[in-house]
Order: structure tokens, then C-alpha cells, then sequence
């Protein structure tokens, strides 16, 4: 993908490049398709080991902790995140993403998450994990991003504007 359009990219390419069979490709996977599939699974399920080891801490520092890896996940995978970006694929990531997140919501005990019914859960993902997927698209899509540090304050300094508008009420 770094070379030649995704959608140009043969399964005898991918083969050829894997030093493997068309064959045994296809006992592995569907189509190119689900090798994205199969890698953004894995991405987000080394994501999600990372956060989960994360104490319970308690509003902002809990917040600023989250973000801190979250960024800090993401800055490392950056190449892979920006040729995604490139090809295309990164809206196909999102979606995979949130699928594999609902599940998870609960095993991961952020004092902002709600508890509600799975509809209500659905709609506080996607409220999140948007906004988390668009600052990736944005801060990683550019050619020369900022570190991870600038971009957390900036997050933090949004997230306590935010608070303070519901709280001035």
C-alpha cells in the first residue's frame, strides 16, 4: 500500500509479498479486505490492553492519563495510521473500531461513561470515539504532526472548557 492504490492491489500481489500460496491466503482470509479487517482488529485490541492497564484514577487526572495513552498508542503506529488515511481505509477503521469498543465499554471504568441501555451506551460511543478518531484523521493526517504532548494539552484545555460551560449554568 505504501507503492500502489489498495484497490489496485491483487491477492497474488499480497500472496507474492507474503511469501505465501493464493491458496493459503484464502484458507486465512476472505478477500484484501479482511486483511485490513484482521489488522485493525489487532490494533485495536493492543489499544484497548493498554488502557486497561490503567489505574482507576479519578476526573481530570484519570482524563489526562487516557489521553496520554491513547496519544501516545497512536503516535507509534502514526506511518500505519497515515497510509490508511491515504488509502482511504481510515473511515473503514472507524467503524471497525467502534464495533469491536461497544463490548469493551464496560470493562474499562472511566468516571464519564454512562450507564444506560445499549442504545444509550451505542450513542455515548459514538459521541467519544468520534471525537477521538477525528483528532487521529486530523493531527496524524498532516505531514509533520505536533507530539503527542501538544496535542493532549490542547484535548485537556477543550475537555475543561467544556466542563466549565456545564458547570457555569
Amino acid at each position: 500500500m505504501k507503492k500502489e492504490n489498495f484497490q489496485d492491489i491483487s491477492i497474488t500481489e499480497i500472496a507474492q509479498t507474503a511469501e505465501l500460496s493464493r491458496k493459503t491466503f484464502y484458507h486465512s482470509f476472505k478477500n484484501k479486505e479482511a486483511v485490513i479487517n484482521y489488522l485493525c482488529d489487532q490494533l485495536f485490541d493492543q489499544y484497548f490492553e493498554q488502557l486497561l492497564q490503567q489505574k482507576p484514577q479519578v476526573g481530570e487526572i484519570m482524563l489526562n492519563t487516557t489521553f496520554e495513552i491513547f496519544l501516545n498508542f497512536w503516535w507509534q503506529k502514526r506511518d500505519l495510521i497515515q497510509l490508511l488515511i491515504r488509502q482511504g481505509l481510515f473511515d473503514h477503521m472507524n467503524e471497525i473500531w467502534q464495533k469491536k469498543a461497544i463490548p469493551r465499554y464496560q470493562q474499562f471504568a472511566a468516571p464519564w461513561h454512562v450507564h444506560g441501555t445499549p442504545a444509550q451506551v451505542n450513542y455515548v460511543m459514538a459521541f467519544q470515539l468520534g471525537g477521538f478518531t477525528n483528532i487521529l484523521r486530523v493531527w496524524l493526517g498532516q505531514g509533520d504532526p505536533e507530539p503527542p504532548g501538544k496535542i493532549k494539552n490542547v484535548m485537556l484545555l477543550a475537555a475543561r472548557q467544556l466542563a466549565d460551560s456545564l458547570n457555569a449554568n
